[in-house]
């Protein structure tokens, strides 16, 4: 089998991750996988680097699309995949087009499309793939809603991570050392991601959870330097009065994530529109519950699992349920020890993996 991941996004971030560790899984798996990114990018070396061949498209605008649309419909004719799959709406329009004018009049292989995050935009040209695979319930349907052709043709398939080794002992102990944030006592408490997504009301939750709790810790993770959507927390939190228990990480290394989980006691999220979250996984395998609202693609994971709680409410009811299962040691250190398994049994690299190409298969009549 013969597959096309294309992403021509200017950056690095979850998405190219997961397509980096979808490859290599399935390449343990025997089947051969391509690139095509966006030129001059981070994305042509790391993606080489691994051994896989990445096509480089010119990505232009206006007239130099004239010369890049012929590039791009002979590379898929000789190439001959068995699968494209594309992973960006903004690549869906050129993709679609390509593939046609390449196979005019018989097609070879499957077109599918892939999202990673919510949209509600109308989708042009969606109808004209073989598939939909979406990575939570949310996403799809909220692309069906506006896009209600995309139903029949629409899949779940889930995110995956490396498995750490089950974590030890000293982490379900509230005066364990600390391995990234030192000098942190209980409680820590930690959101990850970047800066859009609603920190604001951890901030504001922040009074309520120190009446039970003075000395807490509210790690936000991630790279903060946007100021602009940082300096709004730094000003709040200052008029609150909480400064002292709000902590700034900044990025954190990729070998150094699960450290940082491991000294959290409770993972927080208070965006309400995440696609899936990978980061939510990663807490899960490190044996540290989330507490979310229960809204977003990260329900999915937790929906009858006892590995979290998901909110229904306001700020007080969620800053209740924080407080609740930080004086619970016994609940809390349970459900870290079930977030391990439930991440071992089902999100790990090697079940993303055999998810993708049993589909792939079926998609292919095989």
């Amino acid at each position: 089998m013969k597959v096309l991941l294309i992403n021509n996004g200017k950056g690095w971030s979850g998405g190219q991750e997961h397509l980096k560790d979808l490859a290599l899984e399935l390449r343990e798996n025997g089947v051969e996988v391509q690139f095509l990114v966006r030129q001059d990018t981070v994305n042509e070396t790391r993606y080489a680097e691994l051994g896989f061949k990445v096509h480089l498209m010119p990505y232009k605008h206006g007239l130099n699309m004239v010369r890049t649309f012929p590039w791009l419909v002979s590379m898929l004719r000789s190439e001959r995949f068995d699968i494209v799959s594309i992973n960006r709406e903004h690549d869906l329009a050129l993709t679609v087009l390509a593939y046609r004018a390449a196979f005019p009049f018989k097609r070879h292989g499957k077109l599918m499309m892939s999202y990673h995050l919510p949209t509600e935009r109308n989708q042009f040209l969606l109808s004209a793939v073989d598939a939909i695979v979406n990575i939570s319930v949310h996403v799809q349907d909220k692309l069906v809603n506006s896009n209600p052709a995309a139903r029949g043709k629409s899949h779940i398939l889930y995110y995956g991570i490396k498995l750490p080794e089950p974590p030890p002992e000293e982490k379900f102990d509230n005066d364990r050392p600390g391995r990234y944030l030192t000098g942190r006592r209980f409680p820590v408490i930690g959101m990850v991601g970047e800066f859009w997504k609603n920190q604001i009301e951890m901030v504001e939750m922040l009074p309520l959870l120190m009446k039970e709790f003075p000395g807490i810790t509210l790690a936000f993770i991630g790279n903060d330097s946007a100021r602009p959507l940082v300096e709004p927390l730094v000003v709040r939190a200052k008029e609150l009065g909480v400064e002292e228990n709000v902590l700034f990480t900044g990025l954190v290394p990729r070998d150094r994530i699960y450290d940082m989980f491991h000294d959290l006691d409770l993972s927080v999220t208070t965006h309400r529109n995440e696609g899936l979250g990978i980061v939510h996984l990663e807490s899960l395998a490190a044996g540290t519950p989330v507490v979310g609202y229960n809204e977003g693609g990260y329900v999915d994971i937790f929906k009858g699992e006892d590995v979290g709680i998901m909110v229904d409410g306001t700020t007080p009811d969620f800053a209740a349920a924080v407080i609740g299962l930080l004086k619970d040691d016994a609940r809390r250190f349970a459900m870290g020890r079930e977030g391990y398994e439930l991440i071992r049994e089902r999100y790990s690299l090697q079940a993303m993996g055999r998810s993708y190409l049993q589909f792939y298969k079926k998609l292919l009549g095989a």
